[in-house]
C-alpha cells in the first residue's frame, strides 16, 4: 500500500473527503498540525527548562536516555 500527503485548502476539504470516499480502495486519515501558538508556547516552555537547567533547578538528562523515551 502507498502512502500519499495532500495538502488541500480548507474551504475545498469536504469536497475532497467525500469524493475520496467513493473509492473502496482509500482510507483516510486526517493528521493535525500545531498551530503557531501550540509552537511558541512549546518553544517558551523549552527555553525556560533551558534556563533552569543552566540554574541547576532542573536536571538534564543525556540524548540517550532521551532517545529511550521516544
Amino acid at each position: 500500500m502507498a502512502t500519499l500527503t495532500v495538502e488541500v485548502d480548507d474551504k475545498e476539504l469536504s469536497f475532497l473527503k467525500s469524493l475520496l470516499n467513493h473509492f473502496s480502495f482509500v482510507t483516510i486519515r486526517e493528521t493535525s498540525e500545531d498551530t503557531d501558538e501550540e509552537v511558541l508556547s512549546n518553544l517558551r516552555q523549552g527555553i525556560e527548562e533551558l534556563g533552569m537547567i543552566q540554574k541547576g533547578e532542573l536536571k538534564s538528562r543525556s540524548a540517550r536516555e532521551f532517545l529511550k523515551d521516544l
